[in-house]
């Protein structure tokens, strides 16, 4: 199956936020050094019948600083749809681009998406956001799919329970901040991952496999470590993925950059050939 694979690389620059404005206010000469680099990583594949994921992954750079990456998947009468996979993500970043906090731009698309569909769509729904106004990572869930984070050389679960992105009204996304410190991963895994290998007698349990990988790939990338997860989870399907497969990575680590934004992505081209040849 066709791999295809995003990579961001975000540099923190110092000072930020209020620091920063504070400090440019005192100062008549100032430099911007980038103390940390925060990275995000993203890997995604279709289920082996469809090369084309009816999973949605974006991102946008926030107005006050600081980006934002969202995942959805969609559903309508309970069949994936790319489409509204694609709505979803979309319209919760244009309220994103218009300064509303994550969880008002959530709960505004998630009421219009119920009104408009009478309930009949839903959709599991992840946003990673790293604010440079407030300097934390605000992670935000409207899915029963795990989040998990490596914080202080400790692996933590985040898995409460919540409601689906349009699947009632009013409803409240589960959130939680944490600090932009270095040595921070972040990782979600969609369900496609998380189950492989259920049907081939291969499943491994992925808290186990996930500090590993952070443990034994330290100084690797977050697309890298992306990469690894997908990899892993294709071989426990024997190359044959019954669900769509995303792995989202966040990493944040010290490094010395210039303040540059990097973005790379890249995304197999279709090939198509006549069954009559």
């Amino acid at each position: 199956p066709r791999l295809a694979k995003h990579s961001f690389r975000i540099a923190k620059c110092a000072p930020i936020g209020e620091k920063y404005n504070n400090y440019r206010k005192h100062s008549k000469y100032f430099v911007i050094i980038s103390l940390m680099v925060i990275e995000f990583g993203v890997a995604k594949k279709g289920r082996y019948d469809n090369e084309e994921s009816d999973e949605t992954t974006e991102i946008i750079e926030r107005p006050a600083g600081g980006q934002s990456i969202v995942y959805c998947s969609g559903k309508r009468n309970g069949l994936k749809s790319k489409v509204l996979s694609s709505v979803i993500t979309n319209k919760v970043l244009e309220k994103t681009a218009e300064s509303f906090k994550d969880s008002s731009a959530i709960k505004s698309v998630s009421d219009q998406i119920h009104r408009e569909y009478a309930g009949e769509v839903w959709g599991n729904f992840c946003m990673f956001s790293a604010d440079f106004e407030t300097e934390t990572i605000v992670i935000s869930r409207c899915t029963n799919i795990p989040v998990f984070y490596y914080r202080h050389g400790m692996l933590n679960v985040w898995n409460s329970q919540t409601d689906q992105i349009g699947s009632s009204k009013g409803l409240h996304p589960s959130i939680t901040e944490i600090p932009i410190e270095s040595g921070t991963t972040v990782i979600m895994l969609s369900a496609g991952i998380l189950n492989a290998g259920s049907t081939t007698g291969k499943h491994s349990d992925i808290t186990d496999l996930i500090l590993n990988v952070i443990e034994d790939q330290d100084e690797e990338t977050a697309d890298r470590i992306a990469d690894f997860f997908l990899s892993a989870a294709t071989t426990l399907d024997e190359n044959k993925p019954l669900d769509d497969m995303t792995a989202i990575v966040i990493k944040v680590s010290s490094k010395y950059l210039t303040p540059a934004r990097r973005m790379f992505v890249s995304s197999p081209v279709p090939e198509y050939q006549s069954i009559f040849d």
